[in-house]
């Protein structure tokens, strides 16, 4: 079987950067991003027994099973590949070091980065995320654009709202879940010849180291 490529594969705690990063290389280079996580949220508001087990898994800030998360990920990337996608980029997977052996496995990646910032950063960027319900932007409240959408205005903050798991309390235990279950990954890969570290948040210049390793 033919590996998968992936350009990045983005590791790290939650809110420190990876999804920005990912959407933004491909908005430079064209790589679209596969996120376990996202895939997941969309999964969630359905009428199945996978939507149950998914919201069961995720209540208390645990992961999903690794044989379903291994399973969207890789339907969703070769989807990608065969649609045309030269590389991918894999935001937040794997989470697990029972994960880490089936990306090994199945997928070529060009880098390891490990997205690297404060804590107290990240749970500030956390608690002041904000969804508009009319045209579903999410942005922060500490620096919101002129517009979160095309046609709906940034000052109306009746149409804000807070993701029912945007609390301190949360991300603290999603921290844990982090450094319990997905630290060893970063442990597993640090000493690889293509691991990269980098504050996503804090390093302004981090666009640019990407795009040129990878241009």
């Amino acid at each position: 079987m033919t590996k998968i490529p992936v350009a990045i594969c983005f590791l790290g705690p939650p809110a420190s950067g990876k999804g920005t990063m990912a959407s933004k290389i491909q908005e430079n280079l064209g790589y679209p991003s596969v996120s376990p996580g996202n895939i997941f949220k969309s999964i969630r508001d359905q009428k199945t027994e996978t939507a149950e087990l998914v919201k069961e898994s995720v209540k208390d800030g645990g992961l999903c099973p690794s044989w379903l998360t291994n399973k969207i990920v890789l339907e969703e990337s070769q989807r990608l590949i065969d649609s045309g996608a030269k590389f991918i980029t894999l935001d937040g997977f794997p989470r697990t070091l029972d994960q880490l052996d089936f990306l090994l496995e199945n997928f070529d990646i060009k880098y390891f980065l490990h997205s690297a910032t404060h804590y107290m950063t990240m749970k500030k960027l956390v608690v002041n995320r904000r969804n508009c319900q009319n045209c579903k932007t999410v942005f922060s409240c500490l620096k919101p654009p002129v517009k979160c959408g095309i046609e709906c205005q940034i000052d109306d903050s009746s149409t804000w709202e807070t993701r029912w798991d945007d609390t301190p309390e949360f991300f603290a235990k999603r921290y844990n879940v982090f450094k319990k279950e997905t630290e060893p990954v970063i442990n597993a890969v640090k000493n690889k010849s293509n691991y990269i570290k980098l504050d996503l948040i804090k390093n302004d210049d981090s666009l640019k180291i990407l795009l040129d390793l990878l241009n």
